[in-house]
């Protein structure tokens, strides 16, 4: 038995740990069954999980076993998510999603398994989205279970399975959805958010300096890096589903207003870093974490219906969004006021 904390520097200065999310991104690589049974989901955590199953080729089987969102409520993009997600895994024999659909689970119990083999499993505060695939940093603690302690957490994982959950296609399907996650980057490290007054204040003081930057939809970089190499070749490095790294060619006027290193603040109230890094200084991205810009930009593009999780950006995506470029905004302050137009 052995306590698992975040990769957050803060708790790590003070207690040195083991870090949940190094070890899932190690284990799924060795792993041939990953049994999940948690609370909630989150978009980007249900496109990574279908991405290591793709990645493994048929060698990982996923039982995933959601005990909140049937009853509490999906999202519209989270429900065909998930969807999504287990066609998916009955379409190639790779594993089931069950819903939980008469009684509220909480809890948040992962095992991974190499053949009768109990690799670890893990048992505390992290739902699926604090690990896998998300740039929310709270502080979880999680405690890790290996060899016989941990396959009997596997063998609770399957029974609450058993008693609590129905494979996804069984359960009646939703027609009713939970209003959509407007507060996108609510829970994100490296993101203050202004309040209404801060917000106008800085919004008095815009410019007529702006530089437009379009949204591109070329198949793995730009708004689809989720769908580019790992950042490790030969090996699971993911890519998250938030993430994006725009280029801002040398066509883009007066793109050199832009900084290597400024402030941005969304036409919602967030404020947070981005820089522009690489050849020629053209890939612009959110500083710190390459999913606070993604997400801000894609999950606009979910919630209007414009997107489905785990699918290409596209011109078509474009069109339905109505919007096809970001627009940097410079202020008396020389922060930039960011919005999609």
């Amino acid at each position: 038995m052995e306590l698992l904390l975040p990769a957050n520097p803060i708790i790590q200065s003070q207690i040195r740990t083991k870090s949940i999310s190094q070890m899932y991104n190690n284990l799924v690589e060795t792993s041939t069954d990953l049994n999940i049974a948690t609370g909630y989901i989150t978009n980007d955590s249900v496109a990574a999980l279908k991405q290591i199953v793709e990645f493994r080729d048929g060698a990982l089987n996923l039982s995933l076993f959601i005990g909140m969102n049937y009853l509490e409520g999906f999202t519209r993009p989270q429900y065909y998510a998930v969807k999504d997600l287990n066609e998916f895994l009955t379409n190639n024999h790779t594993g089931s999603v069950y819903l939980s659909p008469q009684a509220l689970y909480h809890g948040k119990m992962y095992s991974f398994m190499k053949g009768a083999l109990c690799l670890a499993s893990f048992v505390g505060s992290s739902n699926l989205g604090s690990f896998v695939g998300t740039s929310q940093n709270y502080i979880e603690a999680d405690i890790l279970f290996q060899d016989k302690e941990g396959m009997e957490i596997n063998k609770f994982i399957s029974k609450i399975t058993a008693s609590l959950g129905q494979r996804f296609e069984d359960v009646p399907e939703l027609q009713d959805f939970k209003e959509n996650d407007i507060e996108l980057l609510d829970g994100y490290s490296y993101v203050k958010k202004l309040t209404k007054e801060e917000l106008q204040n800085l919004q008095s003081t815009a410019t007529n300096t702006y530089v437009d930057v379009p949204l591109k939809t070329e198949a793995k970089s730009n708004l689809n890096t989720y769908f580019g190499k790992g950042k490790v070749k030969g090996r699971y490095s993911p890519r998250g589903w938030y993430e994006v790294e725009l280029i801002v060619s040398k066509n883009v006027a007066r793109r050199d207003l832009l900084p290597l290193y400024f402030t941005v603040v969304t036409t919602d109230g967030y404020e947070f870093e981005c820089s522009r890094q690489g050849d020629y200084d053209k890939n612009l991205r959110s500083s710190y974490d390459l999913k606070i810009l993604g997400r801000w930009i894609k999950g606009q593009m979910e919630n209007c219906g414009a997107l489905e999780v785990g699918t290409p950006v596209t011109d078509d995506t474009l069109y339905k969004f109505g919007k096809t470029s970001l627009r940097f905004t410079k202020t008396e302050s020389g922060k930039f006021i960011l919005s999609l137009i």
